[in-house]
């Protein structure tokens, strides 16, 4: 494991900053939230979140907020399950169509970072941000069809492999006919690299015995320290997600996939395509997605990342 270096925090009045290793890093954070998130995440990958709320809150939800402008929503009532640091909670705040925002985490230590970003930054439309055990996930403290807007940002991949369903059930529950459901950010499972975790092929596939040993072999240094309990524990993401598990029990029955005319899925693996690398395989992509689609396959299930929008009909 990689010895976490000393810090330096220094706060300027109209911003702080952060040092670590000899490079500065300035942030408009309070003192406390950012002792927090050292704490939380250490120093080394702490300046990461600083801008998250730019380059994860606006690369994936302006899409969405523009698609629900252009057909007249308003006055929304959200769901944010898994709040992290909170960028995700600032970026919806900001938006005009968003009446309210309810939020939690199973995190004490987001929760409570969350918690104190609201307070510091006066975000008055977030209603509440709870802290919940695994267990609460599978039942959650709110009725049926309460939410216009269900947001699951890189969550799914990390739930309990076990009870999996019963909790994804619980998103679509909460929301109410009319709303939409976006799950963004997802490692595909049917994807044979592994892109989010060990970043091997096929490693998802694997027993997780294996799929540990292959680990080890193939990222030596990403795994030099870590057990088998932490490698396999709940909240590890290597396992990915598949579209099923994204989806309730009665699958698509009931919902309207709005994936693509909300310039998700291909348009958006399109778009956002950055290195060389993936800009050169768009071609090949083009053809698997086109395919899929001609089979009224969502196109999503070759690309890397399922990032999905439904409709509750």
């Amino acid at each position: 494991m990689t010895e976490e270096p000393s810090y330096r925090l220094e706060d300027l009045g109209d911003r702080r900053v952060l040092t670590v290793a000899g490079r500065d890093y300035p942030t408009a954070y309070s003192a406390r939230v950012v002792r927090m998130l050292v704490e939380r995440k250490g120093a080394l990958r702490a300046p990461q979140y600083f801008s998250f709320k730019e380059t994860r809150g606006r690369h994936f939800l302006a899409r969405l907020f523009a698609y629900l402008r252009a057909r007249g929503g308003d006055g929304l009532s959200v769901l944010e399950v898994g709040c992290s640091f909170g960028h995700i909670t600032e970026y919806l705040a900001e938006q005009p169509e968003v009446r309210e925002i309810s939020t939690f985490d199973t995190d004490p230590s987001f929760v409570a970072i969350v918690r104190a970003k609201v307070e510091e930054l006066g975000l008055a439309r977030v209603r509440d941000v709870r802290l919940l055990g695994n267990e609460e996930t599978r039942r959650l403290p709110y009725p049926d069809g309460r939410f216009d807007l269900v947001l699951v940002v890189g969550v799914i991949e990390h739930l309990p492999v076990r009870g999996r369903r019963e909790i994804v059930e619980e998103y679509y529950r909460v929301l109410a006919p009319g709303g939409h459901i976006a799950i963004l950010d997802t490692p595909n499972r049917l994807f044979p690299l592994e892109t989010h975790s060990i970043g091997l092929p096929l490693v998802q596939w694997m027993p997780a015995p294996l799929a540990f040993a292959y680990a080890k072999v193939g990222r030596p240094r990403r795994f030099r320290g870590i057990g088998y309990g932490e490698f396999v524990a709940d909240g590890t993401g290597w396992r990915n997600a598949s579209l099923a598990a994204c989806l309730p029990s009665s699958g698509r029955a009931g919902l309207e996939d709005v994936t693509e005319d909300a310039g998700y899925g291909w348009r958006f693996f399109r778009d956002t395509a950055r290195t060389r690398t993936r800009k050169l395989a768009l071609p090949a992509f083009a053809l698997a997605c086109g395919a899929l689609h001609r089979l009224r396959l969502p196109p999503s299930l070759a690309l890397p990342y399922l990032n999905l929008l439904f409709r509750k009909r």
